[in-house]
C-alpha cells in the first residue's frame, strides 16, 4: 500500500501556474492520497469545483472531501454559491466511512486566521480494515497547533471505542434494514485500531507540538518513542529528524519539515519505506511518500 500527503496549494506550483492534472500525476501512483489546500467553488478559476476535478484525473480512486472552510457567498454577478476549501482523501479502495472533527481555532489580532480540521475515512485493503486521518493544523499559532494536537490525539485514540458512525451492539437482526435507520447488519462499520495520520502540520521535527506527536526528546536517550503514541515514517526508515524539505521556510537550525506521515504502534514493523519528493513542482509544498505491506 503506496499512501501520500500532499498540500497542494490549490494547485498553484512554483511556476505560478494552477495545474491540477501537474498535481494528478504526482500522486496517482498512490493507493491512498491526502491532499490540502483543495478548493470548491472558492474563487472563480477553470475547474473552480477541484473536488470534481481531482476525481476526473484520478477516475481509479474513490474519494471523499471535507471543507474545514465552508461559507455562503455572491459572485460578482450576484450569484449565489457555496465558497468551500479543505481536505479531499482518495483510496483506491472504498472508502467505507467518513466523519469530520473540527479543531480549535481562536482569532488573532491583525493576522487571519482559518478553520482546522482532522478528516477520519476507513477503508478495508484485501480485508484488513485500516483509519486515514487527514489534517491539516493551524499555520498562524504555535499555542494552538497544540490545543490542535491535544484534539487530534484525542480523537484517534478514542475512535475505536466510540464505534463507527452508526452502532448497534446486541440489536435484534429484524430492526436491521427498516424503519428510520434503514441499515443492514455488514453495512455497521467497525472502527479498526491501526491508523494512519498524515498531512500539513505546520511543525517542524523540532517542535514542542512534533514531541506530542511522536513522543519527547530525551538528552540522553534521544526520541523516546512512546507505543501509545505515533511514529514518523521518514524516521523509521533512518531519515534523521533534521533532514529533508517539505517547505522552503524553515527555523534557524535549518529544520524545513512540516508535513509528515505518522503511523500508530501496530503498523511500524510493515513500513517499507519513505521519502519527500523533493522534485515535484506542482505546489509551495513537496509531497511525503511511504509505502506499507499491508493489505496483501
Amino acid at each position: 500500500m503506496l499512501v501520500v500527503t500532499y498540500n497542494i496549494q490549490w494547485g498553484k506550483g512554483r511556476d505560478e501556474r494552477v495545474d491540477l492534472a501537474r498535481i494528478a500525476r504526482t500522486v496517482a501512483a498512490a493507493d491512498v492520497i491526502c491532499l490540502q489546500e483543495v478548493e470548491c467553488n472558492w474563487r472563480e478559476m477553470e475547474h473552480a469545483d477541484q473536488v470534481a476535478r481531482l476525481l476526473e484525473l484520478l477516475p481509479s480512486h474513490y474519494a471523499a472531501f471535507a471543507p474545514s472552510v465552508d461559507i455562503y457567498s455572491r459572485d460578482k454577478a450576484e450569484r449565489a454559491r457555496r465558497r468551500q476549501y479543505g481536505l479531499m482523501t482518495l483510496s483506491r479502495w472504498p472508502i467505507l466511512s467518513a466523519r469530520t472533527f473540527p479543531l480549535t481555532k481562536y482569532p488573532v489580532h491583525g493576522n487571519l486566521n482559518d478553520q482546522s480540521c482532522l478528516h477520519e475515512a476507513v477503508i478495508a485493503p484485501a480485508d484488513q480494515p485500516i483509519r486515514i486521518y487527514n489534517t491539516h493544523l493551524n499555520y498562524l499559532s504555535q499555542r494552538q497547533r497544540q490545543i490542535q494536537v491535544t484534539e487530534v490525539l484525542r480523537a484517534i485514540d478514542d475512535a475505536p471505542r466510540q464505534g463507527g458512525a452508526v452502532t448497534g451492539p446486541a440489536v435484534p437482526a429484524d430492526q436491521f434494514g427498516v424503519d428510520w435507520m434503514a441499515l443492514e447488519h455488514h453495512e455497521m462499520m467497525q472502527t479498526p485500531q491501526p491508523a494512519l495520520l498524515m498531512g500539513d502540520f505546520n511543525m517542524r521535527t523540532n517542535s514542542p507540538e512534533y514531541g506530542m506527536l511522536a513522543g519527547e526528546k530525551d538528552s540522553c536517550y534521544g526520541r523516546l518513542h512512546d507505543c501509545t503514541l505515533f511514529a514518523d515514517a521518514l524516521t523509521v526508515m533512518g531519515v534523521p529528524e533534521d533532514t529533508g524539505q517539505t517547505h522552503p521556510e524553515g527555523d534557524t537550525a535549518g529544520y524545513k519539515r512540516i508535513d509528515h506521515i505518522f503511523l500508530t504502534a501496530e503498523l511500524v514493523p510493515h513500513v517499507k519505506r519513505a521519502w519527500i519528493d523533493e522534485k515535484a513542482d506542482g505546489s509551495d509544498h513537496q509531497p511525503v511518500f511511504a509505502e506499507f505491506d499491508w493489505g496483501k
